[in-house]
């Protein structure tokens, strides 16, 4: 079975502090789990690369065993000496949920528990995972590849559930702009959360960021595109004036250049720092103009 990347498309970083989001499944990039002959010496780099990260994940898990009672370790273990690896399309560092795919994958062949779940049960077995590739995960990622559907998340106590954004989707143009830089999601969460903890920057977040994002996703959900226009442009400006090193640095005049023209919005995919950049546009005429003049490399989700 395949695993999908992801695209949030309201809700990084403030969904840690229980704001809203949104997220939908991007299948153009994926991961499965394979086998190779482990006794070959002629395995494909990635696959060998992989199966040494999937024990070192292993070596985490075993020495948390209180923790993960929920997964077949032993089993993981076994499949790994026999050249389990993760077959994954999905760039590392790029925005897109690689270790999101790997978790839900992990979880969906490991997990030994049969009774029926539902999303709030399943992040949290899903987030316990991811928390072994970045330190604090919101587990929104690992969901999004385990129900491939596009999915709302109000809060953490809320019964979260998969959506229908098509009058969005009819309204607007998504585009996926490739940086060429790398990101790091540890890096930047702790980055992020270690700011949260200055007063200044708090205020900002809870009184302007997260109230932001829950404001574009009702606008979005009601399809009041005029309002959320409006907030669209306030979420970009807000993510140049205070999540700057979020953004990469070949990118922050197209970030600007969207403001002030309005014919498209670009936003940080995920963590940031590298990898893409997300673009929103109601004139994707303007925007493909704009972008082919200025070499950009983008793809239309």
């Amino acid at each position: 079975m395949e695993y999908p990347a992801k695209i949030i498309l309201f809700g990084e970083y403030g969904i840690l502090l229980d704001s809203k989001a949104l997220a939908i499944p991007y299948p153009r990039f994926s991961g499965k789990f394979s086998f190779t002959d482990a006794s070959q010496i002629d395995r494909s780099e990635l696959a060998n690369e992989s199966n040494l990260a999937l024990r070192k994940l292993y070596n985490f898990l075993k020495t948390r065993m209180v923790d993960f009672q929920f997964l077949n370790i032993a089993q993981f273990d076994q499949d790994i000496e026999n050249g389990l690896y993760f077959d994954s399309s999905i760039p590392s560092g790029s925005g897109l949920g690689s270790s999101g795919a790997l978790t839900a994958a992990l979880f969906d062949r490991y997990k030994n528990i049969n009774h029926s779940f539902d999303i709030q049960i399943i992040k949290k077995y899903l987030t316990a995972i991811e928390s072994c590739f970045h330190g604090v995960s919101s587990g929104i990622d690992p969901i999004i590849s385990w129900i491939k559907k596009p999915l709302l998340w109000e809060n953490q106590n809320s019964q979260n559930s998969a959506i229908d954004i098509s009058p969005f989707s009819n309204e607007y143009t998504l585009f996926l702009i490739n940086s060429h830089t790398h990101g790091n999601t540890g890096t930047f969460v702790k980055y992020f959360i270690e700011r949260y903890h200055q007063s200044d920057f708090k205020q900002k977040i809870d009184f302007e960021y997260i109230p932001t994002i829950n404001q574009t996703v009702d606008a979005l959900l009601a399809a009041d595109f005029s309002t959320f226009e409006n907030l669209l442009s306030k979420y970009s400006q807000f993510q140049i004036s205070y999540f700057k090193p979020m953004i990469p640095v070949n990118m922050v005049d197209y970030f600007k250049y969207g403001i002030e023209s309005g014919d498209f919005y670009l936003k940080i995919c995920g963590s940031g720092g590298g990898g893409y950049v997300l673009g929103i546009s109601r004139n994707r005429k303007e925007a493909e103009t704009y972008f082919n003049l200025n070499h950009l490399d983008y793809t239309i989700v």
